[in-house]
Order: structure tokens, then sequence, then C-alpha cells
């Protein structure tokens, strides 16, 4: 277990548009606002396409597969990090989604996940 105190963070409040790709927004708000590292604590809004990831073997590390989704997805929740890793901007995102009010599903968010209406994030970074 590794245990971090984390003083010194700046807090946001980011806001999606229709069409925009949440990877994309996230590497694009680290960039302008010059952070190093921020954690995205809580986000909700809805999406056209969900593409996620999952474990598909106990192997470390796992095997994974892929799904994507299109359709019309409230966000229940995205949480995760996004950070500078060697010169390169690094997403790790973890959501869940519900489909027509009943069908929930979730794993890790990637590339290419798209927001229908809107997205509210609360984002804390250093």
């Amino acid at each position: 277990m590794e245990i971090k105190e984390l003083s010194g963070l700046r807090w946001y409040q980011l806001n999606l548009d229709p069409g925009v790709q949440v990877h994309k927004a996230l590497a694009d708000f680290l960039e302008e606002t010059g952070l190093s590292h921020a954690y995205v604590l809580s986000c909700v809004g809805s999406c056209t396409k969900v593409n996620l990831v999952y474990p598909k073997t106990t192997d470390i590390p796992p095997e994974l597969g892929a799904v994507e989704y299109n359709g019309l997805f409230e966000i229940n929740g995205i949480v995760g990090d996004v950070k500078r890793v060697d010169g390169e901007i690094k997403v790790h995102l973890h959501g869940s989604f519900t489909q027509e009010g009943v069908k929930a599903f979730g794993g890790a968010v990637r590339e290419g996940t798209t927001i229908f209406k809107m997205a509210e994030m609360v984002i804390a970074g250093k």
C-alpha cells in the first residue's frame, strides 16, 4: 500500500459540449492548465458512444476484451486521472453508464467515448 498526501491542489469544473471526445478533452485540459497531474473526481452527463475495456483473464497483466456501445447513455460516473509521463499525456479512466434507465455497464473508459448533450466534471490537479 502507498499513501500520499495531496497538498496544493487546484480545483476545476470542466463542462464538455456535444460531440466532444472525453480523452481528447482531458488531454487538452491538461495542456491548457499546465498541470502535471489531474484527478477526475466526478463526472455526470450523457454519451452517444462508449468504448470500454475489461479483463478477460486473471493473469497479471490480464488479457483485455473491448466493447463499443453506440446509442444514448447516461454517465453514472467517471473517475480517474490524467498525467504527463515521459513527455506524453496519459488518460486513465473508469466509468459506469446506464442505457434506457435499466441496463448498467462499465469498465475502463477508452478513447472515442463521445458526449451526447453535455458532461460536467470536477477535477483537482497540481
